[in-house]
């Protein structure tokens, strides 16, 4: 998979969270947003809504931060990685990650950080404002 990045303009987001019904229907088949990799979070102090999604950070804090190595970047994609078997919720990723786009589910029991859909985010083309977008070349 190559490397899928995702533009972040939180101005132009409306808080409707189509993003995280598409993320959630993509990975769980059901609409539940605790299970989205994509989350949108209110800013009421600046009147914003803001999408929170990993920006394939390189060298990854979340990874770096992780002291079962449960983490792991690809080389390629950039994505982030979970091997959820070794995960103990620990939440030094969580903690570490600059954007807020990791996060720990207590009603799924997992750890949840964006995948890029294998290689096409469903979260993007449901965005019809553009606060989630593909860059311009």
């Amino acid at each position: 998979m190559e490397r899928c990045e995702i533009q972040v303009n939180a101005p132009v987001c409306t808080g409707c969270r189509l993003c995280e019904i598409a993320c959630s229907l993509f990975h769980r088949g059901a609409v539940n947003p605790e299970g989205a990799r994509v989350q949108v979070i209110e800013d009421w102090a600046h009147s914003l809504y803001v999408p929170h999604i990993c920006q394939l950070c390189r060298p990854a804090p979340c990874v770096q931060a992780c002291p079962l190595e449960v983490l792991a970047q690809d080389t390629d994609s950039g994505v982030v990685r979970v091997d959820a078997d070794l995960c103990n919720s620990c939440g030094a990723c969580v903690v570490a990650c600059p954007h807020a786009a990791i996060r720990w589910s207590d009603a799924l029991g997992e750890l949840l950080v964006c995948d890029r859909c294998g290689g096409e985010p469903s979260c993007v083309p449901f965005c019809h404002r553009g606060a989630l977008a593909y860059p311009t070349l």
